[in-house]
């Protein structure tokens, strides 16, 4: 009982002790508490500052440009200035005094060996200075302790910079060589020429779309930026990111690459047979108005043909004979034509109101479906002239034409598209002259952009009904749709379904026995009209705008098609230089799209025998694929990129001298060919991620 007694006393004197103890502690934490908070408060805020710095910008990755089955044609790839810190020697900046000296001399004596190798690698990957200049350059910068020495103007991409990591001396590594980077995020489009005014342009100055695409969905592609601050660790600083970047939306366009590739080679053969300022050509899906191809040639002082404007949507010039099936319209529908009237446009010179115009070649006495057919100037001015009463009527035609749409703005998504200009009579502001009517209805005094000259066409193909071209599908981002886009009518009847009968009927005649005979084809009946512009028909430079706008096939229309080329050289009638254009991209489309076997289009052909008479039999054809062109350059097998991120695969397809096929997210999956798969350069390597 006892000794119960006496541990129990054991534990309450040290139960007591321990709160005795505690008790004396809370005066000295309550003081410790108010010296830190109010003495020493000031002091601690001030060294937590400098552990840490403001919040700093993370900016998002800009959303891809997709084509409408998922081939990426616009991204964001990585790219590299270069620089040399001829101090790296000293680290952090914290090192003892007494060991400078012998560090520099360590650093000085590395460079001098390898100075010599590295000056001659840089000068034959770069070309921009001798070996014996780089030399000069480089040492000098040391001598000077420069701390950033640019080692080249140009900038490089991933697989070149980690190159020039293995070159003599920068193979010692960062900290013993001062080689270090700055990135950059620079737009590259992954098929080069293909569509380019149309994806457009991204300033490099400030990441922010300056055309095209590029510009009208800017806001979309650039995402939002996120926030980090820099707070120290040790003896080193760290991102500590607070807000996550949000990257970019991708954007999915209507073109289809095969038909633009056929586009676009259609074009550019024309183009380097007669030489012209500039070309465009337009494929528009009739139903739908999804713009399935776009091509724009510019012609720079060089000679070389180049994409930098979107000639098919800003320009904005006299279209010519194209604007007869208007003016044709508009005469129909207010019943002051019939296609059976008589025109006598005798040897092709007449006067109208003291000015005096021509037609092309010579037509007689024809009806005005022969007007139409064999674009006589003087047989469709006289019939707009006499239907509405030589001139005085002249608002009757004009508001016809404003009432079929032609005049309405389509409001497209680029931000420099033009809108059409026809003056009218009633306008206060422009003077109406006499002339004014003839000349309008042949294509005069109105100044028509090339997108809105297709589309009324497509409206003609579309059995009347006025759709409004567009250039983007969808708004993506990963498997997730944001925004859907649909056709839109513009008007739903441009005219009666009688009018409407007999300009398609006229329009039919045009490559059979009018002036598009070279747009004829055996292969996909087409349907359209020829448009010649003189360029300055007040004297001058007397050029000539040569364009065709058709339809394809005919009776069945799948596809409207537009070329214009501006002032050729050699020939400049539409019938001459542009038809032969449509008709070898109607040829390739509708042999593309109905998978026939082809002989007399600009094919691969596959000879698969011989015939009795000993002459060659063509059974198999291929149509032109992106790569045919680059078949005869050699290069020896496909790389593997599997498992590699999007941009450094493309970085290494790229560098073997090949183009990438890009459909998917994530990492590569699949590639096709596979690797170690011998191949030529420029062809086109598919890859999918996932």
């Amino acid at each position: 009982m006892d000794g119960n007694k006496k541990q129990l006393n054991s534990i309450r004197y040290r139960y007591i002790a321990v709160v005795a103890v505690l008790l004396l502690m809370v005066p000295a934490l309550l003081y410790s508490i108010v010296r830190i908070q109010f003495v020493e408060g000031q002091a601690w805020r001030k060294w937590k500052e400098k552990q840490s710095r403001d919040s700093i910008e993370v900016a998002p990755l800009r959303g891809n440009i997709f084509s409408d089955d998922g081939a990426l044609m616009a991204t964001s790839m990585p790219t590299y200035n270069l620089y040399i810190d001829f101090m790296a020697y000293v680290g952090n900046g914290k090192m003892p005094k007494a060991r400078v000296d012998s560090a520099r001399k360590a650093y000085k004596d590395s460079l001098y060996k390898y100075v010599k190798p590295l000056s001659a690698k840089l000068s034959a990957k770069f070309e921009d200075k001798s070996a014996e200049q780089y030399e000069r350059d480089i040492l000098a910068g040391f001598e000077r302790g420069r701390r950033s020495f640019i080692v080249s103007r140009k900038r490089v991409d991933y697989l070149t910079y980690q190159e020039i990591k293995k070159y003599p001396f920068f193979n010692l590594g960062k900290n013993r060589s001062g080689l270090h980077e700055k990135q950059f995020l620079e737009r590259e489009k992954i098929f080069g020429t293909l569509a380019s005014s149309l994806v457009g342009f991204v300033n490099p100055e400030t990441g922010r779309g300056s055309y095209g695409l590029e510009h009208a969905y800017d806001t979309l592609l650039c995402g939002e930026s996120g926030l980090c601050s820099r707070q120290r660790v040790g003896d080193r600083y760290m991102n500590v990111v607070t807000k996550e970047p949000r990257n970019g939306y991708d954007v999915y366009t209507t073109i289809d690459l095969p038909i633009q590739d056929i586009v676009e080679k259609s074009l550019r053969e024309a183009m380097d047979q007669y030489t012209p300022e500039y070309g465009t050509a337009i494929l528009m899906e009739v139903k739908t108005g999804r713009i399935r191809a776009m091509s724009n040639l510019e012609r720079t002082k060089d000679g070389f043909y180049v994409e930098n404007k979107n000639i098919a949507v800003c320009d904005r010039s006299e279209p010519g004979s194209t604007f007869k099936t208007v003016a044709m319209m508009a005469c129909l529908e207010e019943h002051r034509v019939k296609p059976t009237d008589i025109v006598d446009t005798g040897n092709g010179v007449k006067t109208f109101y003291g000015r005096s115009m021509k037609d092309d070649h010579q037509c007689g006495v024809i009806t005005a479906e022969g007007v139409i057919h064999q674009s006589s100037n003087v047989g469709m001015a006289t019939l707009a002239d006499n239907g509405f009463n030589h001139g005085k009527d002249s608002k009757n035609f004009v508001d016809r034409i404003y009432k079929m749409g032609f005049q309405q703005n389509l409001h497209l998504e680029l931000s420099d598209a033009a809108v059409p200009k026809i003056p009218h009579p009633g306008d206060a502001k422009r003077y109406w002259s006499k002339t004014d009517l003839p000349w309008m209805s042949i294509g005069y005094v109105v100044a028509i952009p090339p997108i809105y000259t297709i589309s009324y066409y497509n409206a003609i193909a579309n059995n009347g009904c006025y759709v409004r071209p567009y250039f983007v599908d969808r708004i993506q981002r990963g498997d997730e749709i944001i925004e859907q886009f649909e056709p839109t009518v513009m008007t739903k009847k441009i005219c009666s379904d009688s009018t409407l009968a007999i300009i398609r009927q006229m329009l039919d005649s045009v490559p059979i026995k009018g002036t598009a005979k070279k747009a004829h084809s055996d292969i996909v009946e087409i349907a359209g009209k020829t448009g010649t512009a003189v360029l300055d028909y007040s004297g001058g430079d007397r050029g000539h705008q040569a364009s065709f706008c058709a339809y394809f096939p005919a009776h069945n229309p799948e596809y409207t098609c537009l070329v214009v080329i501006r002032r050729p050289h050699g020939a400049y009638s539409g019938g001459t230089v542009a038809a032969p254009v449509v008709k070898r991209i109607a040829e390739q489309v509708y042999s593309r799209e109905h998978r026939l076997e082809l002989k007399d289009l600009a094919l691969k052909e596959t000879v698969d025998g011989v015939n009795s008479d000993g002459k060659e039999v063509v059974l198999k054809a291929k149509p032109l694929a992106l790569d045919d062109e680059a078949r005869d350059m050699g290069i020896d097998k496909v790389p593997d990129v599997s498992g590699l991120g999007l941009k450094d695969a493309i970085c290494r397809l790229e560098e073997s001298g090949l183009r990438a096929y890009v459909q998917g997210h994530g990492h590569v999956a699949h590639q096709t060919p596979k690797a170690g798969t011998a191949c030529r350069a420029g062809q086109t390597v598919e890859i999918v991620l996932r």
